[in-house]
């Protein structure tokens, strides 16, 4: 995920630097006119970006799904990473805020929305206003300076028609029992108690992210680490025999065409799949969006129940193209 700022060079005492905090930058398209959504905290009486806390046993992406929705009532869809913002404490802490774009939900974000816990929106004496402002307006109307850099990339990327994304998530599927443990083959070995209890963590990321179509491999371990966001969600999970071990060994390039046809269009999608056949996957993704994208993946492999969450541009003449790309574990708690 996004890094910590850097504590200035020469400080005698250097500040704990910490990654706590989430929030996002709502938009909408107003005819032809970029505007998002400011809240104002009367506490502090400062118009700011919704974000709050991550709260134990939860991700980031869900946390900034969650802060949107408790400060303005809105359901959303997280989208493409954008600049974090770090400032410093009282306590002489340095607190860092990870933000992602968010698009308002529609309709046929219903699936997701259903996978979605229920929270409760913020009391008016936290949250007293929620008000949408021009881009070029919001600017100038956000109280902190250092809350601008967001919005200033959030509209170089509506400027360059990269702002509108959908997620095609890639997930390693979670701990199985070990293959010398098991004895009845490979396609019905299940997933470990450990396994079971990292598969339901990877349902609150997959709400966030609006997920709306479910691919996996016909294998227990691989269906049953999207069992429980596809039963939330009241989606079907769909199954490609060419995600399977032995076929993609056999044959890579049936796996590889199936993840060019999921990236070339479609709703937000999950593909849940083997190990061995990640860098098949991964490689078309990484074709889709240059080599700067490499870097957020590394050269380690995803962990078992590891998502990386790819976000490729909806519509228009880039769509397709995968312009952001980040590796995400949810904590189980």
């Amino acid at each position: 995920m996004a890094q910590a700022a850097q504590v200035e060079a020469g400080s005698s005492a250097a500040p704990v630097v910490g990654l706590d905090a989430a929030g996002a930058v709502v938009w909408r398209l107003n005819g032809s006119h970029l505007e998002v959504l400011l809240v104002h905290r009367p506490r502090y009486d400062d118009w700011s970006w919704p974000k709050g806390k991550v709260k134990a046993g939860e991700d980031l992406v869900t946390c900034a799904w969650r802060e949107v929705l408790e400060e303005t009532g809105r359901q959303v869809v997280i989208g493409r990473p954008l600049p974090s913002v770090s400032y410093p404490l009282a306590s002489g802490r340095v607190k860092t805020v990870r933000y992602w774009a968010a698009r308002l939900a529609t309709d046929d974000d219903n699936p997701a929305i259903c996978a979605r816990p229920a929270v409760a929106i913020a009391s008016r004496r936290e949250i007293d206003r929620v008000r949408w402002f021009a881009a070029a307006d919001a600017l100038k109307q956000l109280t902190r300076a250092n809350d601008r850099p967001p919005l200033v990339k959030l509209i170089k990327y509506w400027r360059k028609g990269t702002l509108d994304t959908r997620a095609v998530v890639v997930l390693r599927h979670a701990a199985a029992v070990e293959r010398a443990k098991w004895s009845k083959g490979e396609a019905s070995r299940p997933l470990t108690p450990a396994g079971r209890a990292r598969a339901r963590a990877a349902a609150h990321p997959l709400a966030a992210l609006g997920i709306r179509q479910v691919i996996s491999s016909p294998w227990l371990r691989c269906r049953t680490s999207v069992r429980y966001f596809s039963r939330r969600a009241r989606l079907a999970v769909n199954t490609s025999r060419w995600l399977t071990e032995d076929l993609a060994a056999a044959r890579p390039a049936r796996a590889a065409r199936l993840m060019e046809r999921i990236l070339s269009g479609g709703p937000p999608v999950v593909v849940c799949t083997h190990r061995p056949v990640l860098p098949t996957v991964l490689a078309v993704v990484l074709a889709r969006g240059g080599p700067k994208l490499a870097k957020a993946l590394g050269s380690r492999p995803l962990q078992t129940g590891e998502l990386a969450v790819a976000q490729v541009v909806a519509r228009g003449k880039r769509r397709g193209r995968v312009v952001a790309l980040e590796r995400l574990r949810p904590p189980v708690g």
